[in-house]
């Protein structure tokens, strides 16, 4: 099993990460109403990828693919996979290892373990919780757009839907937009 210093650094390694992945990811979308940043994961918490949503962007993932529906909308805004905002074509700034380096490094280090599989995903999942909720990570936010306040989650796009509905419970405590909370939630633990 991990070390408490070894899951301590990883989490240290992702927050350096997505505080210098935020202002290239995310300035050219400043003017727009950013409402969602997660960190997608695999079922394994090995593969990384940060992401975020704006409602612009939303609003032409709807337009695009005709939906109508609220409960379709709500697939776009809500499932990761289907934003287009992401780390996949910025490099961090400051030659920061990127989440793809930080992805590589987990599942080295998840092969090379025997460690019971479940305690080793429970720890690498709260390293990430903990990445997000680092207030460096709201900073990082705020020097683009003061404005924002997104939703926070780290999200299993592998299907598991509570480790994502308790992440955004965790980390977006005292949110200014309950509503939103409330929106996030309904769709990722119906």
């Amino acid at each position: 099993m991990p070390s408490a210093r070894e899951i301590d650094s990883l989490r240290e390694r992702i927050v350096t990460s997505v505080c210098a992945t935020l202002s290239p990811m995310l300035k050219a979308h400043a003017s727009e109403e950013l409402y969602a940043l997660a960190i997608t994961t695999d079922s394994d918490v090995v593969t990384l990828r940060l992401v975020a949503h704006t409602e612009e962007a939303l609003g032409t993932l709807l337009e695009e693919n005709d939906v109508t529906a609220d409960e379709e909308a709500d697939h776009y805004r809500w499932w990761p996979d289907e934003w287009r905002i992401s780390d996949d074509d910025v490099s961090p700034e400051n030659g920061v290892e990127s989440t793809a380096d930080i992805s590589e490094a987990m599942l080295a280090a998840s092969d090379a373990r025997a460690d019971d599989p479940y305690t080793r995903r429970d720890l690498a999942r709260a390293a990430l919780e903990g990445a997000l909720g680092d207030p460096r990570v709201r900073a990082g936010i705020a020097e683009v757009n003061p404005g924002w306040h997104p939703v926070l989650f780290v999200a299993d796009t592998d299907g598991d839907t509570r480790p994502t509905a308790r992440s955004i419970d965790d980390l977006n405590q005292g949110h200014p937009d309950p509503a939103l909370i409330a929106s996030a939630r309904g769709y990722l633990d119906p």
